[in-house]
C-alpha cells in the first residue's frame, strides 16, 4: 500500500489503481464520463480533474483516471482550478447535447445533470447552433442509439473490446463529425449487448424494451440474483409502483459477476407479471390461492383446505414420489426435504439439459440457478425425462417449486394418466389430467432466500413486490403439508 494526501487526510490506498480509484474508495466523490471501473481508462472526456502536488514540483490540475499513484502525493479534489476545469470540461460537452431532459430515459439517472448542478455550469457562451445527428437509430434487437446525446466517452466501445472481447462499436469520423457507429453500419450480435446501456451516462443508448415505459423515481429497486443460469448473477429488480417488474439490472459483485449480466437474464420477465385468469375461469393465469378437482372441474378455495385434501390424497397411498423444482431457493428445498421425509420418497429436482448459450464471460449454459444447493441438501437430479417415467410409475406424487410444471414440460405431464394422484406446487393454474390439487406459490420476485451457484458464492434473493392474495410461501405450505401427513399416519397407526 501507498500513503498520499487526501483532501487534507492521509490514506492508504492501492499504488496498483488509478487515482480516481483511490478517491472513491474513501469515499471523496470526484466526475467521471469515459471512466468506468470496469473498463482501461483513456482519459478522453476529461471530467475528472484534480490537483496534484508532488514533491517540490508545483501543483497542476490532471485527470485522476489516468494519474497514477505516487508515494507522498498530494490530492485536492476541491481546488478551485479542478472546480474550473470541470466546468469548462462541462461547458463543451454541453454544447451540443440536446435540451430533451424531460422526455429522455436517463432522466433522474443522469450524471450530465447531476454535475452541471454541482459544478454550477448553468450557461453556455456559444452562439453556434446544435451538431444534428442521427436519433432513434436502432442498432439491433436491443439498443436503440440518440447520436445527439452521446458525449464520446467511448464507454460502450470499450466494453465490448475488453469485456466481450468482440469489437463491434467504434468512433467514426473526425473531429466534430466523430460519432459512434457500429462497423459498416451491422446491428449489433451477442447475448450482453444489454450492458452498453447500464454503462451509458448519458442516454444515448437505450434499451428497446424499456423506452419510455417507466420513470426511475417511480421504481423500487430490490437486490436479488439472476435466476437464468447456474451463475447466479446479482442483479437489481426494479418495480415500477410496487406492481410490475421493469427491469434488471447487474448489480456489483466482484465474486459473480462483477458490473455485468448477460440479456437472457436480463429480459427474463416473462411470466412474472401475469395476472389471474380471465373473470369466470380458474384457469390460464397466474394461481390465486388453490384449486381442487371436482366433478366440474377445478373449483377455487383457500390454501389450508387445499393442503388438507391434499394430505388426505397422499397418506392413502403408500408409495409416493416428490419432485422439486431447480428454482427452489435453499429454504424451500429443506422444507422439501421434510416432505419427501413425511412421504418416505427421494428427494429429487429436475434437471434439464445444457442449452447452448455458454460462453467465456457469464453464461454456465446450465440453466438450474440453485443446482448446487439442492444437491447439498442430497436432492437427486432427474432429467425431465426420468421425472415423467417416475411420475408415470407412482400411484400418487407431489410436483412443487415456481417453473416446475414448466421445467418437466406442460404437454409431457397432460399425458399422465388420470388415475395419477398429483399435487401441485407452482406459480400458475395449468390444466392436467392428474392433477387433484394445485397451491399457488410465490415467484422468484416475491420471496426472500438463497441459491448458491455454480462456485459456491451463495445469492440473495429479496421480495421485490407482494405476491397475489391468498399466496403463502412455499417453505411454509411445504412444511405444513409435511405436519398434515405426519398427523395422518399417526391416525391411522392407532
Amino acid at each position: 500500500m501507498t500513503k498520499i494526501v487526501l483532501n487534507g487526510q492521509e490514506v492508504e490506498v492501492d499504488p496498483q489503481q488509478p487515482l480516481i480509484r483511490a478517491c472513491h474508495d474513501h469515499g471523496v466523490d470526484v466526475p467521471m464520463y469515459c471512466y468506468h471501473p470496469g473498463l482501461e481508462p483513456v482519459g478522453s472526456c476529461r471530467i475528472c480533474q484534480v490537483q496534484v502536488q508532488q514533491g517540490e514540483m508545483p501543483a497542476r490540475v490532471v485527470v485522476a483516471c489516468r494519474t497514477p499513484i505516487a508515494e507522498g502525493m498530494v490530492v485536492d479534489t476541491e481546488a478551485p482550478g479542478a472546480h474550473d476545469a470541470r466546468r469548462q470540461c462541462l461547458e463543451f460537452l454541453l454544447k451540443n447535447h440536446p435540451l430533451d431532459c424531460p422526455i429522455c430515459d436517463q432522466a433522474g439517472e443522469c450524471d450530465l445533470q447531476d454535475y452541471a448542478f454541482v459544478e454550477g455550469q448553468a450557461a453556455g457562451r456559444s452562439s453556434e447552433p446544435r451538431r444534428k445527428l442521427d436519433k432513434r437509430k436502432s442498432l439491433g434487437e436491443v439498443i436503440v442509439l440518440d447520436q445527439e446525446r452521446c458525449i464520446l466517452c467511448s464507454r460502450c466501445v470499450r466494453f465490448f473490446e475488453g469485456v466481450t472481447h468482440q469489437p463491434q462499436l467504434t468512433v467514426a469520423g473526425l473531429g466534430s463529425r466523430s460519432v459512434i457507429a457500429t462497423f459498416m453500419d451491422r446491428p449489433l450480435t451477442g447475448n450482453y449487448q444489454g450492458n452498453v446501456a447500464d454503462i451509458c451516462p448519458v442516454g444515448a443508448l437505450t434499451l428497446k424494451s424499456f423506452r419510455f415505459k417507466a420513470r426511475v423515481w417511480n421504481l423500487s429497486k430490490t437486490r436479488s440474483t439472476c435466476s437464468e443460469c447456474s451463475r447466479g448473477c446479482a442483479i437489481t429488480v426494479e418495480v415500477l409502483r410496487k406492481r410490475e417488474v421493469s427491469r434488471f439490472r447487474p448489480r456489483y459483485e466482484p465474486e459473480v459477476n462483477e458490473w455485468w449480466m448477460c440479456d437472457t437474464g436480463r429480459f427474463a420477465i416473462g411470466t412474472l407479471n401475469d395476472g389471474p385468469p380471465p373473470a369466470g375461469e380458474v384457469l390460464g393465469g397466474r394461481l390465486h390461492g388453490a384449486l381442487l378437482r371436482g366433478y366440474r372441474g377445478f373449483e377455487a378455495l383457500d390454501a389450508e383446505a387445499a393442503l388438507d385434501h391434499a394430505a388426505d390424497i397422499l397418506a392413502a397411498h403408500p408409495e409416493r414420489v416428490l419432485i422439486g423444482s431447480p428454482f427452489m431457493t435453499v429454504e424451500e428445498g429443506r422444507a422439501a426435504l421434510e416432505l419427501a421425509a413425511a412421504l418416505g420418497a427421494e428427494p429429487c429436482f429436475v434437471s434439464p439439459a445444457a442449452n447452448d448459450l455458454a460462453d467465456d464471460v457469464l453464461h454456465t449454459g446450465d440453466p438450474c440457478p440453485n443446482r448446487r444447493g439442492l444437491t447439498e441438501l442430497g436432492f437427486a437430479a432427474l432429467s425431465p425425462e426420468q421425472a415423467l417415467e417416475r411420475l408415470s410409475a407412482t400411484p400418487a406424487a407431489v410436483v412443487c417449486g415456481e417453473r416446475a410444471v414448466a421445467t418437466i414440460g406442460e404437454q409431457a405431464l397432460a399425458t399422465l394418466r388420470a388415475a395419477l394422484r398429483l399435487v401441485v406446487f407452482d406459480t400458475h393454474a395449468v390444466d392436467l389430467p392428474a392433477a387433484d390439487v394445485l397451491i399457488g406459490v410465490p415467484t422468484r420476485v416475491e420471496k426472500v432466500g438463497h441459491w448458491i451457484n455454480v462456485d459456491g458464492h451463495r445469492g440473495e434473493l429479496g421480495q421485490a413486490k407482494a405476491p397475489p392474495p391468498g399466496v403463502a410461501l412455499l417453505e411454509t405450505t411445504l412444511s405444513r403439508l409435511a405436519a398434515r401427513i405426519g398427523e395422518a399416519r399417526g391416525v391411522s397407526a392407532g
